[in-house]
């Protein structure tokens, strides 16, 4: 054989393997993705000083638990205490205010109740 023909056949073979190396990186990648996924769906068993990992069901069933009331624990119960507080403090509140009005209407009136006895005493 030439040795035009040996360079083309070397180049496709390097062309061909450089190609072969991309295509099985990138299916490499995949398959490491889709596996990290699997991992993460699945959960993973406790190992020699590694905690189990639940997997994406047990972990959504956690937090669907803190989202309903079960008797003063769940996220939910803690929310709803919380309002129920807050909704009395704002009740306090508002009397505590009305009250305040109250006294103060009071005092005016008293104020003026004695300012015109006052005028009296000075102008006799």
């Amino acid at each position: 054989m030439a040795l035009e023909t040996w360079s083309v056949v070397v180049g496709l073979i390097l062309g061909g393997g450089a190609i072969l190396g991309w295509f099985i990186r990138k299916l490499n990648h995949l398959f490491g993705t889709w596996s990290k996924f699997i991992r993460d769906w699945e959960g993973e068993a406790a190992d020699v000083g590694r905690d189990a990992i639940p997997g994406v069901m047990e972990r959504l069933n956690k937090l669907d638990g803190e989202l309903s009331n079960n008797g003063g624990k769940s996220l939910k119960d803690t929310v709803d205490r919380i309002e129920k507080r807050q909704d009395r403090l704002e009740q306090k509140l508002e009397e505590a205010e009305i009250a305040r009005q109250q006294n103060h209407i009071i005092i005016l009136e008293a104020i003026k109740a004695l300012s015109p006895k006052r005028m009296k005493s000075k102008g006799e």
